[in-house]
């Protein structure tokens, strides 16, 4: 029987060959790696610089914190998202300058904030001719409601409720109280000032009441001693006080100075109070509407709380709160509508139905504006209380 031997035959051809593969090998295409999406880019008209900074820096905070929340879960619709901020300044003629150059970068999926109520109504015409949404997260002004949805203006949403809405929840809390006979007015010449006053007008008109008197300040104004010694003089029962930021707390000042003697009413700023005015149980009978309070008792509430003073080593405010809340919503409505696209992004915001850390159901109606909760806060031995919650 012969034996079968297997033997390994090496061509000569082999080294050459082998050559060839590595060369081949070394000029071939990489394998393409996949790239990160591009984010979604929400920008925000915002006063950054000015007499109302340290609001837009809330705003900014609010908005933020919301924004990472969501980025921690993965983002939208498989992105990221970002925020880009630019600084109005409360100013008209600034937020019209610097948001007409955010809607030529058409990189924007919606503009956020505006902060300052004649900001924000001098935006509108802006993303109205855009076609872009402008989700507002402070601005007070009724007449911003009044110009949006049904009024005209579709891409617009009011988030935060309007002035004549808080002031409907504080005559009515008021008038249980025995308080509503005989109130005067003091705010700033703006369209914050001014809605407050033709707000506050209209829900003592709805019974059979009126202001005692009406009077307006410029913006910046260093000396109030001659309007409050004029309101003292017609001796009201309280006196509603629409002021904010470097103003409210100069006329806080210069109210205890003069040794108050008026309770105080409207939209009172309590977490702005200088503490030792606040302490001294000075602003006691203070009662005060807000869309919001840190010591609100919920927990969606408590978690919000906790967190901002974590990532910002303060507590929030209200214009942290309304940016946050606000974010959170454009966010949503995003997600819903499956696109970026301005329209079916408008759509969606039309449809929102988002569970407030306040506890209610945020909609909005058909002027596009929400129905939160109305938050009535009262001074009493020198804190701050919550006296109870009213839809708007």
């Amino acid at each position: 029987m012969s034996k079968i031997r297997s033997a390994l035959v090496v061509s000569p051809l082999a080294p050459a060959f082998a050559a060839a593969l590595a060369v081949a090998a070394a000029f071939a295409p990489l394998p393409v790696q996949a790239q990160a999406p591009e984010p979604i880019i929400i920008g925000s008209s915002i006063p950054l610089t000015g007499t109302v900074a340290s609001f837009g820096q809330h705003s900014r905070w609010g908005a933020e914190l919301a924004i990472a929340e969501a980025n921690e879960k993965g983002g939208v619709l498989g992105r990221k998202i970002e925020i880009e901020f630019q600084d109005n300044r409360c100013n008209p003629a600034e937020a019209v300058k610097s948001v007409t150059q955010m809607i030529s970068a058409k990189k924007y999926v919606a503009i956020h904030d505006g902060l300052c109520s004649s900001v924000a109504l001098a935006i509108m015409p802006l993303v109205e001719r855009a076609g872009i949404p402008f989700v507002v997260a402070n601005a007070s002004a009724t007449s911003i409601a009044e110009k949006s949805g049904v009024g005209g203006n579709k891409w617009t949403f009011k988030v935060n409720p309007t002035d004549a809405s808080l002031l409907k929840a504080l005559v009515d809390w008021l008038e249980k109280e025995g308080k509503a006979g005989n109130i005067a007015f003091l705010g700033e010449d703006t369209d914050f000032g001014r809605a407050g006053a033709s707000g506050l007008a209209e829900a003592l008109k709805q019974r059979n009441l009126k202001l005692a008197s009406v009077d307006f300040y410029q913006k910046g104004m260093a000396d109030f001693t001659s309007v409050f010694t004029k309101i003292k003089s017609q001796k009201p029962g309280m006196l509603a006080l629409y002021a904010i930021d470097a103003d409210f707390q100069n006329a806080m000042r210069q109210w205890y100075g003069l040794g108050g003697g008026v309770p105080l009413t409207g939209r009172v700023l309590v977490d702005q109070v200088p503490k030792e005015i606040m302490e001294s149980g000075f602003l006691d009978g203070t009662t005060s509407v807000q869309p919001y309070d840190p010591s609100v008792d919920t927990p969606g509430n408590k978690a919000f709380v906790e967190t901002f003073k974590k990532r910002n080593n303060v507590a929030p405010i209200l214009v942290s709160f309304e940016s946050y809340e606000t974010i959170k919503i454009l966010i949503e409505a995003i997600q819903r509508a499956g696109s970026t696209e301005p329209a079916a992004v408008r759509d969606a915001l039309a449809a929102t139905r988002f569970q407030s850390l306040l506890g209610s159901t945020i909609e909005f109606d058909a002027n596009n504006l929400a129905h939160n909760n109305a938050i009535i806060l009262t001074i009493t031995g020198g804190k701050v209380v919550v006296r109870g919650m009213s839809k708007t």
